[in-house]
């Protein structure tokens, strides 16, 4: 399990080190005005260009009730005025209080620490919320240990380290802009989208209560690449989509296809071949599929082996084989996907 980072010192160097890397990705392209509802202020800004992410960063403010780093994102726009904030990661100082909405984590197994975010977005706007972001995004939560014995949870944004922190905060912002605009245009306003938001908070209750596992390195990093591999399929899947067919995923369930309101199709992706993994996904699959004459795909790493007893099982349950690969870059990350 992931280890809250609860220092000063340890938060300095990790903030450090995020806008040492943000910076090295991006431009500096001068001082901009930032606007925010509460008002607007200038900042250094980093960018691509128009349309690309934009960084910004300020230390913390002395005055402020809780102090924080401000680390302020959005999508640039060359001829706005002020531009505008789609997410802030702030990092708290002293404390790791739960109303900032970033921090930062560490895995005790080799040192790697990760940037988080809470997954509460919107600033309180109507229809804006943790729930309704995690059921329209499919983020994946994660728990992290305190050092007093407690846990919470938070979406995985990317190795501070890693050469694709950029990306990774760049698609975090990308998924944010999308789902305001969703909410904005109405989009997000209907009974099967309260569904899946009374879903979603079904699992949190559920996620709540698990007990502590222990994470491989791989499997924490695939963690913030999941969302991405569902992408990749739902990419895939969708360019081939059928008359009557509907293309969809659920808290529970990584992708399936219904025709004509009929399960057809359902797809289970896992980082590990072990057999723990390789047991879930079998147990996923026949659970959700049921009843039905649905297809079974179970998506899993090219890099690793999957056992013979395995491949047979598979077999014998109808559940065909699709690999995947990530490549980290600079930008982000390619997922491809591979016949098994």
């Amino acid at each position: 399990m992931l280890v809250l980072v609860d220092t000063t010192a340890t938060k300095k160097r990790a903030q450090s080190v995020v806008e040492k890397n943000v910076r090295s990705s991006l431009r500096f392209i001068g001082t901009r005005n930032i606007g925010f509802p509460a008002g607007n202020f200038d900042r250094k800004v980093y960018s691509l260009g128009d349309g690309e992410l934009w960084a910004a960063f300020s230390p913390p403010d002395q005055d402020g009730s809780t102090r924080r780093y401000w680390n302020g994102f959005g999508i640039f726009e060359e001829g706005r005025a002020a531009q505008n904030i789609t997410v802030e990661i702030n990092i708290p100082l002293e404390t790791n209080a739960a109303l900032v909405a970033g921090f930062f984590a560490q895995d005790p197994a080799n040192g790697a620490t990760y940037l988080m975010h809470s997954g509460k977005v919107g600033g309180g706007r109507k229809g804006i919320g943790k729930s309704a972001f995690l059921a329209w995004s499919k983020s994946e939560l994660v728990k992290v240990a305190d050092g007093e014995g407690n846990t919470r949870s938070g979406i995985i944004i990317g190795n501070i380290d890693g050469a694709d922190l950029t990306g990774r905060i760049w698609r975090f912002v990308q998924l944010v802009s999308g789902f305001k605009e969703a909410v904005s245009t109405g989009a997000l306003d209907n009974d099967e989208f309260r569904a899946k938001v009374e879903e979603t908070d079904r699992y949190r209750r559920e996620f709540s209560g698990r007990k502590r596992g222990k994470r491989s390195a791989g499997e924490i990093d695939y963690l913030s690449y999941h969302g991405d591999i569902v992408d990749a399929l739902f990419e895939e899947r969708s360019a081939r989509q059928g008359p009557g067919e509907v293309v969809a995923s659920t808290v529970h369930i990584d992708l399936f296809v219904k025709r004509n309101g009929a399960l057809t199709e359902i797809y289970e992706i896992k980082p590990k071949t072990d057999r723990d993994s390789l047991y879930k996904a079998i147990g996923q699959l026949m659970t959700h599929s049921a009843g039905s004459s649905a297809k079974r795909w179970v998506v899993l790493p090219t890099d690793q082996e999957i056992m013979p007893e395995f491949r047979a099982a598979f077999a014998e349950l109808a559940i065909a084989i699709r690999l995947f690969r990530v490549d980290r870059q600079r930008s982000g990350v390619k997922v491809t996907l591979i016949a098994a």
